[in-house]
C-alpha cells in the first residue's frame, strides 16, 4: 500500500509492503503521517507559533522549555556541529531571511548567534546566550522520516519505505532500489544500488528555485564564508537514521568531503556527484 501527501515543503510518500489487513495498514500510515505533522508543527521556520520560532524570539539570557522531540533535534544539531568542526550549522536562518528565502518574523538581529549560542538545560530547557535565528530545515525533515518509521514499527509494520523528497528510510531487511538525480542531468535519476534497514538523504544547491544575491539557485550556505554553496553538485549520505544522513549532507556540501572518523562515528557513507 502506498500513500503520498504534501508535507515539509515536499511530498512525503509512505509505502508499506506488509501483507497485513488493509484497515490496520491504513491506521499505521495515518499514525506515521501524524508524526510528520507533529515535527512540522514543532520545528517549522514558517510557522510563527512553532517552538522553533519561539526559540528564535528569545532575548539574550532568556529560557524556555521545549518538547522532547525538539530537544532531540537540537541535541543532534549541536553534536553534528561539534563533530563536523562547524560545517553543520543551523544558525544560518538570518542569512536566508536576508536573501528572502525564509519569512521575516522580526527575529533577525545584527548579532544573531550560532548553534553554540543556544544552551541545552535540564528537563528540556533551552537558553539563548544571545539572540539566535536557527533554521532546522537541514535536520528536521530527516528526523520526521525517522519518527514516521518509528510510528510504523509501533503499529506492527515490518517492511516499508518513508520518502520525503529524496530523504528516505527503509524499514526492514528487504532491499529497496535507491536513486538520486544526476546533477548534470536534473531529470535523469541515477541508480545507486539497494538499501535495506537504513536511510539516505541528498542535498543540492539548486532545487529551491529561488535566486539569492549571487544569482544562483538554492539555500545551502557555507557557514564559514556566509556565502551560498552553488553549482549542480548533489551531496548524498547513507546512514542508519535519516536525521543523521540529512544533517551530514549539509556538512558534506561545505567542502565536498567529510573526515573518515566523522563518517565512521555514524556508520555513514558519502557520495558527491
Amino acid at each position: 500500500m502506498k500513500r503520498c501527501r504534501p508535507l515539509l515543503g515536499t511530498y512525503v510518500e509512505i509505502t508499506v509492503h506488509d501483507a497485513s489487513e488493509r484497515r490496520g495498514v491504513e491506521a499505521a500510515i495515518d499514525a506515521a503521517y501524524a508524526a510528520v505533522d507533529e515535527v512540522s508543527r514543532l520545528m517549522s521556520f514558517h510557522d510563527r507559533s512553532s517552538e522553533l520560532s519561539r526559540i528564535n524570539a528569545l532575548a539574550a539570557g532568556a529560557t524556555m522549555s521545549v518538547s522532547p522531540w525538539t530537544w532531540q533535534v537540537l541535541t543532534l544539531a549541536q553534536e553534528l556541529h561539534a563533530v563536523t568542526g562547524g560545517r553543520f550549522e543551523c544558525g544560518v536562518g538570518a542569512r536566508l531571511v536576508r536573501w528572502g528565502m525564509l519569512p521575516d518574523h522580526g527575529h533577525v538581529t545584527p548579532d544573531s548567534g550560532s548553534m553554540t549560542d543556544l544552551v541545552l538545560l535540564a528537563n528540556h530547557g533551552v537558553q539563548a546566550l544571545r539572540p539566535v535565528c536557527l533554521d532546522l530545515g537541514g535536520l528536521a525533515k530527516g528526523f520526521a522520516v525517522d519518527k514516521a518509521v518509528e510510528a510504523l514499527t509501533a503499529s506492527g509494520i515490518m517492511r516499508g519505505v518513508v520518502n520525503a523528497g529524496g530523504d528516505l528510510r527503509v524499514l526492514g531487511d528487504a532491499p529497496q532500489p535507491i536513486h538520486v538525480r544526476d546533477g548534470s542531468e536534473r531529470r535523469q535519476p541515477r541508480y545507486l544500488g539497494e538499501l535495506a534497514g537504513g536511510a539516505m538523504a541528498t542535498s543540492a544547491s539548486y532545487p529551491a528555485g529561488q535566486a539569492n544575491p549571487t544569482g544562483m539557485d538554492g539555500v545551502l550556505v557555507n557557514p564559514f564564508s556566509q556565502r551560498p554553496i552553488h553549482g549542480d553538485t548533489r551531496y548524498t549520505v547513507l546512514a542508519p537514521t535519516c536525521a543523521v544522513a540529512d544533517g551530514l549532507t549539509k556538512a558534506l556540501a561545505v567542502e565536498g568531503h567529510l573526515a573518515p572518523d566523522c563518517l565512521a562515528r555514524y556508520s555513514a557513507l558519502a557520495l558527491v556527484a
